[in-house]
């Protein structure tokens, strides 16, 4: 079973319907529940999810969508060793560095995001939903 960090914008498109992304990135996440591929987020995006569905869905519905989610997927953990990896990366962006050091801890084969090129300095192949979902089919 292939292993995959999902990226936050990937997860954002889904829980709040983002257009016109949203139906390729469901269709991706929708992999996990099928019990074709093991999913994850980095520990520090959950905070970062919350944050961003909390201005949009209010506090209590924020909750509701991240518990729902994490029924399907997994937390990769976020420890000081990987924020230290990270902020010695050649990534731009923190973020990133952090979810690829986190995927990169667990093993994981891919990272599926919208932003590609912002994972091009990492050793994790980084697919866009739509071209995962062709690739596992």
């Amino acid at each position: 079973m292939k292993r995959v960090l999902f990226d936050s914008d990937v997860l954002l498109d889904v829980l709040l319907e983002r257009q016109p992304f949203f139906r390729a990135s469901a269709l991706a996440l929708d992999l996990v529940a099928q019990g074709k591929v093991e999913g994850y987020i980095a520990g520090h995006a959950v905070t970062n999810l919350f944050y961003l569905l909390r201005r949009q869905l209010g506090n209590e519905k924020s909750r509701e969508a991240l518990n729902t989610l994490l029924v399907k997927i997994k937390v990769a953990a976020v420890t000081d060793a990987l924020i230290r990896e990270a902020l010695s990366s050649p990534f731009t962006d923190f973020e990133d560095a952090v979810a690829h050091s986190a995927a990169n801890a667990e093993k994981l084969e891919a990272i599926i995001t919208r932003n590609v090129k912002d994972f091009r300095l990492g050793t994790i192949p980084a697919i866009q939903p739509d071209i995962f979902i062709t690739r596992l089919n």
